[in-house]
């Protein structure tokens, strides 16, 4: 019977598996002269080398690697194999500066028929920012079915994915966890702990060996620092994920398509707020709609004997003042910052612009704010405190 010829990329696979890095090296170097395009399996040379000592050839190999994938556009695999480099030898830093040219000049080269990748982040970096960040960033390895984050602890790094998958889990009130999404290379996570409240807001696990890219909050700090343009840079950024993710799981915004959820995200403006501030009492005039960013806001009002009545209070997500827009009236409670905290901010004439403009949002506010008053004033009448703080979060 005759059997297929093993090919040479297969053979250095075996051999690997068996710890034969010699017999390994030898089959995929084989194997990359008659494919030199096989980026992976000439990676996979240059840590044989290394592993067998031949630094020199090891780091020469990296870098022809690391250009060629910055060369067809594949930025975050060439950032990986740039850290190998420095990891090696932490003096090379020439490596950076050619990597950060390259994919500048790959950028502006970029035509509608070869377009290269957006990377939220990098691609509105500049060469210098761009190289900037290089430095900031960590290269971590996680294999198959490990634990990279998990829900509820602290945390306030990016993660972006530059070779392999992960899974997004999350926990049900039930304490039961299910997938949300698998993300995949050129995806990210951890913008909710970056941007809003510095926990983990899903659990990920790796579902095939990763290399990952870790951007921490400090690092990005210091460049602003240097660079304080990248202060837009991540407000870009926020309103694409965080701003797009607040309103999509919005009762009033998740009616509308992506689309249409930007132009609504155009009309927000950041607001920072000490603790303690009040932002509204009942009876003034309805000005602004707000969603809480990061912090906290106490909804009260006072019964009929002048006790104070905490409605709600509100955290990361939550909207409120639409019932004073919607139907003209004046303010019903009286609203405070709890501790500082950061609100988006949408005004009155704007708010009005995206009724106008968007019919069904309009409808969609009418049936939730006409449910909220109805049981908010039944509620209260009967005295129910707490079934109404559950009913206005």
């Amino acid at each position: 019977m005759n059997r297929k010829k093993m090919s040479l990329k297969e053979e250095g696979r075996q051999a690997l598996s068996r710890g034969e890095w010699k017999k390994a090296l030898e089959s995929l170097r084989n194997h990359c002269a008659q494919k030199p395009e096989d980026f992976r399996s000439r990676l996979k040379v240059a840590e044989l080398l290394e592993r067998l000592g031949q630094k020199e050839e090891a780091a020469r190999m990296y870098r022809k690697v690391a250009e060629g994938y910055a060369s067809d556009g594949f930025i975050l695999q060439a950032i990986s194999v740039n850290k190998m480099i420095l990891r090696m030898n932490p003096s090379s830093k020439d490596v950076s500066e050619r990597l950060a040219q390259l994919y500048s000049e790959k950028m502006r080269e970029a035509t509608p028929a070869r377009s290269f990748p957006h990377i939220p982040l990098f691609s509105e970096l500049e060469t210098k920012e761009f190289q900037l960040l290089l430095s900031h960033i960590q290269s971590k390895t996680y294999r198959k079915e490990s634990l990279i984050c998990r829900e509820g602890e602290k945390g306030d790094s990016l993660f972006v994915i530059s070779r392999g998958e992960v899974a997004i889990l999350k926990q049900t009130p039930g304490g039961r966890e299910i997938r949300v999404r698998n993300l995949r290379e050129g995806d990210f996570f951890g913008e909710f702990g970056f941007f809003v409240d510095q926990k983990r807001h899903a659990t990920v696990k790796a579902m095939t060996d990763c290399d990952l890219l870790e951007i921490s909050k400090n690092g990005l700090h210091e460049m602003i620092k240097v660079h304080p343009r990248l202060n837009d840079v991540l407000h870009n950024l926020f309103r694409e994920r965080v701003l797009d993710n607040f309103l999509a799981r919005s009762p009033l915004f998740s009616s509308l398509t992506f689309e249409e959820r930007e132009e609504v995200m155009k009309r927000f403006h950041l607001r920072k707020v000490p603790g303690e501030t009040l932002l509204f009492k009942g009876g003034d005039p309805p000005t602004s709609l707000y969603m809480v960013r990061n912090g906290g806001v106490e909804i009260f009002t006072q019964n009929r004997q002048g006790k104070k009545v905490i409605l709600a209070l509100l955290e990361s997500g939550n909207i409120f003042g639409e019932i004073g827009l919607l139907f003209d009236r004046p303010r019903m409670a009286n609203a405070k910052t709890t501790r500082p905290t950061k609100l988006l901010e949408i005004t009155r004439e704007d708010f009005n612009a995206c009724l106008l403009q968007f019919r069904h949002l309009q409808t969609k506010l009418k049936e939730i704010s006409l449910k909220r008053l109805s049981r908010t004033t039944e509620l209260l009448s009967q005295g129910a405190i707490q079934k109404a703080r559950e009913a206005m979060v």
